[in-house]
C-alpha cells in the first residue's frame, strides 16, 4: 500500500511539474524577442546619437572625454550643453553647426564643442556645470583648471553673430595666454609702421605684409579681431586692429620692404568682405593663404556588408511594422516605464540641490505615480520607497545623494523595469519624439486613471503634478515656458472635475501639436495632427451648428467642431488600464495584470494575460486536464497493482466499493 501511495504521489508531482513548466515556458520570449532584447540591451546606451556627428565641425563631448578636451588645453573652448529631445535645441542645432563651420579656421585657438545632457552617462557632468536650461553655452579659457566651481563663463546669446562677438570678447580677456595666442590689442592711430614687423618668436617666417583693420563703428564691432584669427596661421602676414575716429571703417596694407601704405577697397565692413580683400591682395602677390575645410572628414563606409547589422535592421523593421499595424491608438507599457525611468534617474538629477517649490513638485509627482502608475510589485515597492525618501527630506535634497539612493533602491528591488527601449514613442530619426512623447502619454494615462478611480476627489491632482514637474524639471526650458504660458491662458486652475482634467489635457496637447506642426521636432512618420483623427474616432467631430458659439479651442479649421463627449469617451478608452500593450517588454513576469494586446475599438475586450501565450481560459483548461491526468494515473496504478495479485477483475475493484 505504501508503494502505491508513493507512485501516486510521484505522478502528482510530475504532472504538476509539467503544468508549471507549460505555464513557465509560455512566459519565455521567442527567439525573435530574445535576439531583439539582446540587441536592445547592447545598444540602449547608443540609441540616441545626439544632434552632431563626424560630418559636422562640432567636437562631440562625452563624460569620458570632456576633461581631457577642455581642461589644461592651449586653446579656448566654446561648449554647448544641450538635450537632444529639446525642441529648441533641435531648431538651434543648424545654427551651432554653421557657427562651428564658420570659425573652423580658428580651431588651433578656439574649438566649438557640444555635449548631450540627455544621455545618462553625461548627467553628472551637466549637473557639475550647473546646466539649468537647454541649450547652455559656456566659454572655457585656455589652461582652465578642473575644479568644483570651475564651470566656465556663461554666454547668454544664441544668434550666431552674437555668440561670435561674445567668444571674441572672452578671448580678448584671457590672462593665461598660450605662445601662439593672437594679439587683440588695438594699435594707437599713427603708430610707427616699423613696429608692425618686429620679430616674433611664434612666427617661423617674418611678415611681409601688415593689414590694419580700422574699427570705427558706433555700435562696436569685432570684425578686426575675427580677421586676426582668420589669418593667424597664414605665413608672412600680420593683421592688426585699430580705432581711428578720424577715418571711416576700412582696411589698409603696409609692405615691409617699402613701408608704403595702401588702402584696400572693401564694399561692406564685414568679416567676409575684409577677409576677401586681404586674400585678393595676397593672391596678387603670390602669397598662399591657409585654407581650412568647413567640414570634418567623414568616415569611409565599409564596402563589405555587416551580417549582424543586416539582421538587426530586419528585426527593427519587423518591430516597426508591428507598431504600424497596431496603429496610433495604443498605449505601450514600455513607453510608460521608459518615461518614469528617464524622469526619476535623469531629469530630476540635473540640479545640485532640490528644495522649496521644486521639492514640493517632486513630492506631488511621486505621489501620483504611486497612486496610478501601472507598475509590477517590485516597481510599486520601488516607487513607494523613493517617495518616502523624498518625503523625509525636511528642507532640501542633495541630488548626488538622491541619485545614489534611487539606484540603490532599484538594485534592492531588481528587477523593477521590464523595458529598455521606446516602442510607440520611438522614431526613425534619432532624437525625435521619445521622452516628450512619453511624458504626454504618461500624464494622459494618469488623468484617465484618476478620473476612473475613487482614490482622490481632487480634480487638479494630476494637472498640478504635471504643471510642477514641467516647470521645475523638464529639460527643455523653451518647452517648459510655452507650457506654463499655455496653462495660464487656458485657465488650468479653473478645472472643476476629473473628466474636465482629461479634456483640458487633450485640448492643450492639440494646441501644442498645432503650434509645432512642421517644426524641426516633428517626425515625418508621426506628423503632429489634431488628435484623434477621423479614422480613429469618426464620432469625435461634428459639423458646426448654425448660430452656435462654440469655444474657440474646440473649433476645427475644416468646418467641424469637436464632439467633446465623444472625445472624452475615446480618450478614456485609449488610456484605460486595459489598453496597455506589452510589445517590447523583456520579462512577462514583470508585466502588471490587466494588460491587453488589442487596441482601441468597438469590440475591445479586456483580457488578463499570463505570459505571452496563456490566458485565463487556457489556465482553467490546463487545470482540468491536470485533474483528469491524475484520475487516469490512479486508475492505471490500481490496474497494475491488481494484476500483480493475478486475481479476477471486477468493476468495484477499479472504482472502489460503494
Amino acid at each position: 500500500m505504501m508503494k502505491l501511495y508513493t507512485i501516486v504521489l510521484l505522478g502528482v508531482v510530475l504532472g504538476g511539474g509539467c503544468l508549471v513548466q507549460l505555464v513557465a515556458s509560455s512566459r519565455l520570449p521567442s527567439l525573435y524577442e530574445q535576439h531583439l532584447f539582446k540587441r536592445q540591451a547592447d545598444t540602449s546606451n547608443n540609441e540616441n546619437v545626439g544632434l552632431y556627428d563626424e560630418n559636422d565641425s562640432v567636437v562631440s563631448l562625452t563624460a569620458a572625454n570632456l576633461k581631457e578636451k577642455i581642461f589644461q588645453q592651449p586653446y579656448a573652448s566654446l561648449v554647448e550643453f544641450y538635450n537632444s529631445y529639446c525642441g529648441f535645441c533641435r531648431r538651434y542645432a543648424p545654427v551651432w553647426k554653421q557657427l562651428a563651420s564658420d570659425v573652423l579656421a580658428w580651431q588651433n585657438t578656439a574649438k566649438v564643442m557640444a555635449l548631450d545632457c540627455s544621455r545618462d552617462e553625461n548627467n553628472p557632468v551637466c549637473r557639475q556645470f550647473d546646466v539649468m536650461a537647454y541649450p547652455t553655452i559656456r566659454f572655457i579659457p585656455p589652461y582652465y583648471e578642473d575644479g568644483p566651481q570651475n564651470i566656465g563663463i556663461p554666454i547668454t546669446a544664441h544668434a550666431e553673430a552674437e555668440v561670435i562677438n561674445a567668444l571674441i570678447e572672452n578671448m580678448q580677456n584671457v590672462t593665461s595666454k598660450p605662445p601662439n595666442w593672437p594679439d587683440f590689442t588695438a594699435l594707437e592711430p599713427n603708430s610707427p609702421h616699423a613696429d608692425l614687423f618686429t620679430s616674433n618668436e611664434a612666427r617661423a617666417v617674418p611678415p611681409k605684409y601688415a593689414f590694419i583693420v580700422n574699427e570705427n563703428e558706433t555700435n562696436g564691432t569685432t570684425v578686426g579681431s575675427q580677421v586676426i584669427l582668420d589669418f593667424l596661421d597664414t605665413p608672412a602676414v600680420v593683421v592688426k586692429r585699430t580705432k581711428d575716429a578720424s577715418e571711416p571703417s576700412g582696411l589698409k596694407v603696409i609692405t615691409a620692404e617699402t613701408m608704403s601704405e595702401i588702402k584696400l577697397p572693401v564694399d561692406e565692413f564685414t568679416r567676409e568682405k575684409v577677409a576677401a580683400a586681404i586674400r585678393r591682395h595676397l593672391n596678387e602677390h603670390h602669397i598662399s593663404v591657409t585654407e581650412v575645410s568647413t567640414k570634418a572628414t567623414s568616415k569611409e563606409s565599409s564596402t563589405e556588408p555587416d551580417i549582424s547589422e543586416i539582421m538587426e535592421k530586419k528585426q527593427e523593421d519587423a518591430l516597426r511594422a508591428k507598431i504600424m499595424e497596431l496603429g496610433p491608438g495604443v498605449v505601450y507599457q514600455a513607453d510608460l516605464e521608459e518615461t518614469v525611468k528617464f524622469a526619476l534617474f535623469h531629469e530630476v538629477t540635473r540640479y545640485k540641490t532640490i528644495d522649496g517649490e521644486r521639492l514640493l513638485a517632486l513630492q506631488r509627482f511621486l505621489n501620483v505615480l504611486v497612486r496610478y502608475f501601472p507598475f509590477n510589485e517590485n516597481g510599486m515597492k520601488f516607487l513607494k520607497e523613493v517617495r518616502q525618501y523624498v518625503l523625509n527630506a525636511e528642507k532640501e535634497i542633495i541630488t548626488e545623494d538622491y541619485a545614489s539612493q534611487i539606484k540603490k533602491l532599484e538594485q534592492n528591488r531588481s528587477p523593477v523595469f521590464s523595458s529598455n527601449r521606446w516602442i510607440g514613442c520611438s522614431s526613425i530619426k534619432d532624437g525625435l519624439r521619445r521622452y516628450p512623447c512619453g511624458l504626454w502619454t504618461l500624464f494622459h494615462y494618469l488623468t484617465v486613471q484618476a478620473a476612473e478611480s475613487e482614490i482622490s476627489i481632487d480634480p487638479l491632482e494630476i494637472l498640478q503634478a504635471m504643471h510642477g514637474y514641467i516647470k521645475y524639471f523638464f529639460g527643455c526650458s523653451d518647452c517648459s515656458n510655452h507650457f506654463q504660458q499655455m496653462a495660464a491662458r487656458n485657465k488650468i486652475w479653473n478645472v472643476t472635475s476629473k473628466d474636465d482634467a482629461v479634456v483640458w489635457l487633450w485640448s492643450s496637447h492639440n494646441e501644442v501639436n498645432k503650434r509645432l506642426s512642421g517644426d524641426a521636432t516633428e517626425d515625418s512618420a508621426h506628423p503632429k495632427i489634431q488628435f484623434p483623427s477621423v479614422d480613429m474616432c469618426p464620432g469625435c467631430r461634428k459639423p458646426i451648428l448654425t448660430n452656435h458659439h462654440n469655444h474657440q479651442q474646440y473649433t476645427l479649421q475644416d468646418g467641424n467642431e469637436w464632439n467633446v463627449l465623444e472625445v472624452l469617451k475615446f480618450v478614456k478608452s485609449m488610456y484605460s488600464s486595459n489598453n496597455r500593450n506589452p510589445l517590447g517588454l523583456q520579462q512577462a513576469s514583470l508585466v502588471p495584470q490587466k494588460l491587453a494586446y488589442s487596441g482601441v475599438g468597438d469590440n475591445f475586450q479586456s483580457n488578463r494575460i499570463f505570459g505571452n501565450v496563456l490566458n485565463e481560459m487556457d489556465i482553467r483548461m490546463g487545470a482540468l486536464l491536470y485533474v483528469a491526468c491524475i484520475i487516469m494515473l490512479v486508475i492505471a496504478v490500481k490496474m497494475v497493482v491488481k494484476r500483480g495479485y493475478r486475481k479476477k477483475m471486477y468493476t468495484h475493484d477499479l472504482l472502489g466499493k460503494v
